[in-house]
């Protein structure tokens, strides 16, 4: 009997749980996060895990693959010529996988995150200030005035100035209604977007945001809407709520616009430039007005004005060299000032120095 009390007081043994890998967890993963994301993400993850992640990384213990083997596949991604773009996504996929699973208590680091990198040293996806300037094209002035002139006769000129004179993106004017247009208050509140597809969803950051509309565009607006509701009122038909609507009243399709802006833009004979170029000439134009940097980035919708700085840093102007010689200048009075015949005003009355 004392044996067995013993035997029965002693602690079972703990059964090590078989060691689950990146493939089974990623199975778990894109189910449970399905419902919380947007489709085309979910597309996104799962295409990538297939053809890139799961080949490499799949069949090895999740607890154990290191960050030297993420940086080890990232580079020989961009060693086979894949672009940064693509292999940034990659390794925002490993990370998101493992952000869960650091959660559920699964594995202990993030081996994708970029905290604790040597010091120095670029991840293989890292894009360079000077390359994603690169990427950004903006219109001039005289471009885009040749642009709109080109482009008023065709059915989607009025989007075509509102992406200029806002900033929008073209997603978030596929889904404008006109709802959101506050023409008394020349104001448009921006809150939702159009993705791929036509699923109507959030704005990229979340949140929404008041624009300011051009007197222009705000007149523009003003005659279409009337013309709508005119054209609507005789057969009596309910009036669109979107302002954009394709020829099937539903949300306009980006493939096909950009398509049609691509045509609008070599017959107007310019250089290639792409839709979504309209708002970095909208944000280029108001930088090169000496628009302050926090109100751009209002307008089109960064989180931070750091996101704004380093995009359209190029655009800001570089001053102006009279400033200096006011510096000067400034500078020179404020020595005078220091000096004994300088010290008192009429009456003996203290002069203010400059620099208290």
């Amino acid at each position: 009997m004392e044996a067995r009390k013993v035997e029965l007081g002693r602690e079972p043994e703990p059964v090590a749980a078989p060691a689950i890998t990146l493939d089974e967890y990623a199975d778990k993963w894109l189910v449970n996060i399905a419902p919380s994301i947007e489709k085309r993400t979910h597309q996104s993850y799962s295409g990538l895990l297939k053809n890139h992640i799961r080949p490499a990384l799949g069949a090895l213990p999740l607890a154990a693959i290191t960050r030297a083997q993420v940086k080890e596949l990232l580079a020989s991604k961009r060693a086979a010529g894949m672009a940064k773009d693509s292999v940034r996504l990659i390794r925002a996929t490993i990370s998101a996988l493992f952000a869960e699973a650091q959660d559920a208590e699964l594995v202990e680091a993030n081996p994708a995150a970029r905290t604790g990198r040597a010091r120095g040293r670029k991840m293989p996806d890292t894009i360079s200030a000077h390359e994603r300037r690169q990427k950004i094209r903006a219109m001039t002035v005289e471009q885009l005035s040749v642009f709109l002139e080109a482009a008023a006769g065709d059915r989607h000129g009025l989007l075509y100035l509102t992406l200029a004179d806002t900033g929008m993106r073209p997603g978030e004017a596929f889904a404008l209604r006109w709802t959101d247009i506050d023409l008394a208050g020349h104001q448009v509140t921006v809150e939702r977007a159009v993705e791929r597809g036509g699923n109507v969803k959030s704005t990229k950051t979340g949140a929404s945001r008041v624009v300011d509309l051009t007197p222009r565009l705000a007149a523009a607006l003003d005659r279409q809407q009337t013309a709508v509701e005119a054209a609507a009122l005789a057969p009596g038909r309910d009036v669109n709520p979107l302002v954009f609507p394709s020829e099937a009243g539903t949300p306009l399709d980006g493939i096909n616009v950009a398509r049609r802006f691509q045509g609008l833009v070599t017959r107007a004979g310019l250089p290639r430039f792409r839709l979504y170029d309209l708002r970095h000439t909208f944000a280029s134009h108001l930088l090169a007005l000496g628009a302050p940097i926090t109100y751009v980035a209002d307008q089109l919708g960064h989180s931070k004005p750091t996101m704004t700085l380093a995009s359209y840093a190029h655009w800001l102007p570089r001053g102006d060299r009279a400033l200096a010689d006011r510096l000067e200048a400034l500078r020179a009075g404020v020595q005078l000032l220091k000096t004994p015949d300088a010290a008192h005003g009429p009456q003996g009355t203290p002069q203010r120095n400059l620099l208290d």
